[in-house]
């Protein structure tokens, strides 16, 4: 897959911002401060979600959030029992059905395994929820320098065990639970879907979404796929949020470099062998991330696997790009995500 020219909407729009920012190298609070406070503030400057949110009555809350957008109403907030934090969207049934129970989609943060929280994609969830009538679990694991990866992915397992558990409750379907990711989060959910493959619980899961999904190491990738891995060489260079450079470094500041390249943490590393079993599996690339290649081999090791697998890739356009003022390039986005819950569901 080459590069693709940049979007013209894309070429508009940077002439309106300054040269990308610029963050520390040291693996500080800072930088971590730095990272959620531009994925909380770029949100704000878009057009508000959707309204149609309700919060959830069946659990106490421990905290309700005050939207700016007054048009947006509260969610919940609720403190997992052993577990982590987590912010619950329920969204409002359609009246044709007011009775229906609404797929369970569980949500893994983008930040690079360091950064994000349960405001940081709020946006995106209050829009997913609305447009797919899903009941949206945002879990707040542990991330920062010092944390394990395996933490992150304990932290994701116990949401789900509790989400799925509680899913009567919740107003929605045990029986479509969806596993939706971003970025690093993105790896998070891979894993976490390896881990429930293994125990026998795989059938648990009815899907994948991955967005802009970080699944391996560009050294990692099995032989048989690297001629896939080509966009950490096309698209090196400074880029809106992630370069390449900068993604490398996670694995490297983690002593996640090959050969150190755990299976549990990165089974698309081992071929189509460590993939058998997984979910339906939906995946969505942006032409010009240095990441690209990551989905692209994703979705090739997937569909030797014998997993139902689908990919689509949004040409000229950056890492994480619906969090810009991008319109057009943003309904079409989430047109494609709608599509793809429904895609997972068998829709």
């Amino acid at each position: 897959m080459a590069p693709t020219k940049w979007d013209a909407e894309w070429i508009k729009f940077a002439k309106t911002i300054s040269d990308p920012p610029t963050l520390p190298d040291e693996e500080t609070e800072a930088k971590r401060q730095i990272v959620n406070t531009i994925l909380t503030e770029l949100p704000r400057l878009l057009p508000p979600p959707p309204s149609n949110i309700t919060t959830s009555p069946s659990f106490p809350s421990h905290s309700h959030l005050t939207p700016a957008d007054p048009a947006v109403r509260s969610t919940e907030d609720l403190t997992l029992p052993s577990g982590p934090a987590v912010r619950i969207y329920t969204p409002t049934h359609p009246s044709s059905s007011p009775t229906a129970a609404s797929p369970l989609i569980l949500f893994a943060h983008g930040g690079g395994w360091f950064a994000g929280n349960l405001e940081t994609e709020d946006r995106s969830c209050r829009i997913l929820s609305s447009r797919t009538s899903s009941v949206i679990v945002s879990v707040d694991y542990r991330c920062g320098f010092g944390v394990p990866l395996q933490s992150m992915v304990d932290d994701l397992y116990a949401a789900f065990t509790w989400s799925r558990s509680n899913a009567t409750t919740l107003g929605a379907d045990a029986g479509k639970v969806v596993f939706w990711g971003g970025s690093a989060g993105g790896a998070l959910i891979v894993a976490l879907a390896y881990r429930l493959v293994q125990e026998g619980r795989g059938a648990a899961i009815k899907g994948l979404l991955c967005m802009n999904t970080i699944v391996l190491h560009p050294s990692a990738t099995p032989e048989a796929y690297i001629h896939l891995m080509r966009s950490y060489e096309e698209n090196d260079g400074p880029l809106p949020f992630v370069a390449g450079k900068d993604t490398l470094k996670l694995y490297k500041s983690r002593d996640l470099e090959p050969p150190n390249t755990p299976i549990a943490l990165f089974p698309t590393a081992y071929g189509p062998g460590a993939m058998k079993g997984f979910p339906p599996t939906w995946i969505i690339t942006s032409g010009n991330d240095a990441s690209r290649d990551d989905g692209t081999v994703l979705e090739a090791v997937l569909r030797d696997a014998g997993v139902r697998v689908k990919m689509e890739n949004v040409e000229g356009l950056a890492h994480y790009f619906w969090v810009f003022d991008l319109p057009k390039a943003n309904e079409r986005f989430w047109d494609a995500m709608v599509g793809g819950v429904a895609w997972v569901l068998g829709g």
